[in-house]
């Protein structure tokens, strides 16, 4: 089976690799398809793709499966290519509904709160002036900052006063895309989780420890990691957090304060897993790809009772 994979990197990025790995040990191929680099069509009424995908080995024969890999900056095009692959029936592992959730994280927490899910007490602002009303609703300074469409840490800034929210809503501050602002929870006796569902069920958990002169517990932002069993209830709860986003594989974030309960802070769809790996000692790649096999198979059986 051939499974695409779009994203803009090539096979040293290390998911990539590792994706490669596992597939051609299950005896299939995975293409690299950067969606910048293909054409949509429209002829006849029929769907179709052309141009170089990014994988020269491998023939432009279109994939029988798609893993979207892009991540949170996904543009407008990406979402073209994955609808163009939907139109011609080619199944998407995620699908649309949830990389449009995942990909925004103030929709991510409406999508999650909407269904019970306890999140961080959160604001969505596009102006300056809503910037410091919102840092007076969640109880004042400090607050944590976020880009709407950030990933791996980046964009995340917390403010400790006045003078840092007026540079903040300078520098950070785009009346387009806008600011996610949360109430800040103290680093001090918080435990950081992240928890990968595929398919329903956990395949690996890791709390994640910040670099002592951070509050970003990211690996991306020298974090730490190690391998842990989540308990039973967080566990439900990243199980529940990844299908109300409509997520067959998801990274979820959860951080619990000193005797608080959990809450989901961020939910990624293409999570990257070195980290997860090395710290629990599991074969993520492989997970994903049984799963996204799995996930094939079953819309070609479908495919072919309907057209009997």
């Amino acid at each position: 089976m051939n499974i695409g994979i779009l994203t803009i990197h090539g096979f040293a990025f290390h998911p990539n690799g590792r994706l490669k790995t596992a597939a051609q040990k299950a005896g299939h191929r995975i293409q690299l398809i950067n969606p910048y680099q293909v054409i949509c069509s429209l002829e006849k009424q029929h769907p179709g793709m052309g141009g170089v995908f990014a994988d020269s080995a491998v023939s432009d024969a279109l994939p029988d499966v798609v893993l979207p890999r892009q991540g949170s900056p996904m543009g407008e095009y990406g979402f073209v290519v994955l609808r163009q692959f939907q139109a011609m029936g080619i199944p998407l592992v995620n699908g649309l509904e949830g990389v449009t959730i995942a990909r925004h994280q103030f929709v991510t927490l409406q999508t999650l709160s909407a269904e019970g899910i306890r999140v961080p007490d959160s604001c969505f602002v596009t102006r300056s002036d809503s910037f410091f009303a919102a840092v007076d609703q969640l109880g004042g300074y400090p607050v944590v900052v976020k880009q709407p469409f950030g990933m791996g840490g980046d964009g995340v800034v917390k403010i400790d006063d006045r003078s840092g929210a007026k540079k903040c809503v300078a520098n950070l501050l785009d009346p387009v895309k806008g600011l996610v602002v949360q109430r800040f929870f103290p680093p001090g006796g918080r435990v950081d989780a992240r928890i990968l569902v595929i398919g329903g069920r956990v395949a690996g958990a890791m709390q994640l420890i910040p670099a002592s002169n951070d509050f970003r517990t990211n690996i991306h932002q020298n974090g730490q990691a190690r391998g842990f069993d989540p308990p039973e209830a967080w566990a439900e709860m990243a199980v529940s957090a990844a299908r109300v986003c409509s997520l067959d594989i998801a990274g979820i974030d959860m951080m619990v304060e000193k005797g608080g309960l959990p809450h989901v802070v961020e939910v990624n769809y293409s999570p990257g897993f070195r980290g997860l790996e090395a710290a629990t000692g599991k074969d993520i790649a492989q997970k994903i790809i049984a799963h996204v096999l799995s996930k094939a198979e079953k819309s070609q059986s479908g495919m072919k009772k309907h057209s009997l």
